[in-house]
């Protein structure tokens, strides 16, 4: 799980989340050695290559908003920046990051990992959120915006073709772990009806 959860975090280092064998010398008792093995489908040269051409594409995203101050504006210009790249097909990839900013190609969780990380960069606080929608496994964020939280689904962005933000009491048909992640409660602000 920390290897999954370091390439979620990552995405513009870890191309490919390698299969991991564990094996301990000796089998039991108090002292051992734990050896980790690592097993990309990937050769190495391909996984730098990938790397070399999602490097820029987040240094691009970086560029993009750094002229804006208002993190409001800045989270619908990175959902934008990313949305804008491709017509994109839902579906799972082994290189998620560069599948979808290179094929289009990415699902739910390869959104929200990438947005994260392209937020993240520019100083603003975004999550990833683990979870179901309408019962299949499902993945989006949570962004903070001075002190309030909301949810963000590109996917549903890309649905509806606006950057649309929600509380907790609008995200229906979704289902998380209520605490594992901060509470999105309604302001005066706070008109939408949900996804």
């Amino acid at each position: 799980q920390l290897v999954q959860d370091y390439a979620v975090s990552h995405p513009a280092q870890v191309m490919e989340v390698p299969q991991l064998t564990e094996n301990h010398y000796p089998e039991s008792g108090t002292r051992r050695v734990i050896s980790l093995q690592f097993t990309y489908q990937s050769r190495r040269e391909s996984l730098l290559a990938m790397q070399d051409y999602v490097h820029p594409v987040f240094s691009s995203a970086s560029l993009y908003v750094s002229g804006e101050n208002d993190h409001n504006i800045k989270f619908e210009m990175l959902s934008s920046f990313l949305l804008g790249r491709n017509d994109y097909t839902v579906e799972t990839s082994i290189t998620p990051a560069y599948s979808l900013l290179r094929h289009g190609v990415g699902d739910s969780k390869a959104f929200a990992s990438v947005y994260a990380s392209m937020c993240n960069r520019v100083g603003l606080n975004c999550q990833v959120i683990y979870g179901t929608k309408n019962g299949e496994p499902w993945s989006w964020n949570i962004i903070q915006i001075d002190e309030n939280y909301y949810h963000v689904d590109l996917l549903q962005i890309q649905a509806t073709g606006q950057f649309q933000k929600y509380t907790d009491d609008q995200m229906s048909g979704y289902v998380w772990d209520y605490s594992a992640y901060p509470a999105c409660v309604a302001t005066d602000t706070d008109k939408s009806d949900g996804p």
